[in-house]
């Protein structure tokens, strides 16, 4: 079981996460959400058949952007605790630090970054393996994703 699974490169838990989202559209699998309480922050979200929900999205306000993952099934999370992490795609890896959160009770990791050879990864790679500091880990679907990202910039840019 996953434990904790998400690596970045700077911590800082934003309301993205936890705010209300509006639905602003959809690119495939890939639901398009804006959250007004984070700067009108646009994020792309995802379910999975393991539990494993997954958003990606641009904190504006920090000039970055998020990683996040929640799943109810997994334990040993603790809130506010950091963890190193690997993002593998299998050419590329990225590693860093992710942050414990729950929302609506459902635990999981959120990572900031500021690196934007990540997002590029994301859309480029139909997988990412996580794997969290104990050895778990998850693989990813990411087919649809540069798509997604794309309607993910547009309804950023739509924000400003």
């Amino acid at each position: 079981m996953l434990k904790l699974a998400f690596g970045c490169f700077c911590l800082m838990a934003s309301s993205v996460v936890a705010g209300p989202a509006q639905d602003w559209d959809m690119s495939g699998d890939w639901a398009i959400k804006v959250v007004s309480s984070a700067d009108n922050g646009c994020f792309m979200e995802r379910g999975f058949p393991s539990g494993t929900i997954v958003r990606v999205g641009f904190v504006p306000n920090r000039e970055g952007a998020f990683f996040a993952a929640f799943n109810q099934n997994w334990f040993g999370i603790k809130v506010a605790e950091t963890k190193t992490v690997i993002f593998d795609f299998g050419v590329s890896r990225f590693g860093g630090e992710v942050l414990g959160v729950s929302e609506n009770g459902i635990l999981g990791g959120y990572a900031f970054f500021n690196n934007p050879e990540f997002t590029t990864e994301i859309g480029k790679r139909l997988s990412v393996t996580i794997i969290g500091e104990s050895g778990d880990s998850e693989e990813i679907d990411l087919a649809g994703s540069q798509r997604a990202i794309v309607a993910l910039k547009k309804c950023q840019a739509e924000q400003s």
